[in-house]
């Protein structure tokens, strides 16, 4: 991948991350099995949030979306004793608590497409944690060196 690409997903959230590998951020996007807005939520778990059919609305979705994931990620907790990596809170996004549980909550258990995806999130997540803080400058433009001649002095610059 390219610096540029890169930089272009640096700082996304969790939600941002899922959104982006659920539909590619397409509010209007519907699942094969019905799944609705930008994070691909089941209408049935959508209206246990929500009672509004607002999905393509980005506050919305995104309201729905926050509880969602904070119900799977306290669930998991209850279960295992422990947070969710972010390779299991995309297992448990993409494929449900039911489905990680029945392969006993083993990454290499996974099946190798939801495997992949939720590798590719927990990628996106670690670029966020590595990302250089907001209040860091930005790179200072300098003119460029000059070369230096046997006797140590710079070379004259000779372009004027």
């Amino acid at each position: 991948m390219a610096l540029s690409g890169m930089s272009s997903h640096a700082g996304l959230s969790k939600l941002e991350a899922i959104a982006m590998i659920e539909s590619g951020n397409n509010d209007f996007a519907v699942g094969g099995a019905g799944e609705i807005s930008r994070y691909q939520i089941k209408p049935w778990v959508w209206r246990h949030y929500s009672p509004s059919s607002a999905y393509r609305n980005v506050e919305v979705s995104k309201a729905v979306a926050e509880r969602y994931l904070n119900t799977l990620e306290e669930q998991f907790r209850k279960r295992v004793g422990r947070s969710p990596s972010d390779f299991d809170r995309y297992v448990l996004w993409n494929a449900g608590p039911s489905y990680y549980a029945r392969i006993r909550f083993s990454p290499a258990r996974v099946h190798p497409v939801i495997r992949e995806r939720a590798q590719r999130f927990a990628n996106l997540c670690e670029m966020k944690s590595e990302a250089k803080p907001a209040s860091t400058p930005a790179l200072i433009q300098t003119a460029p060196l000059q070369p230096i001649i046997a006797s140590g002095a710079p070379a004259p610059n000779l372009s004027k």
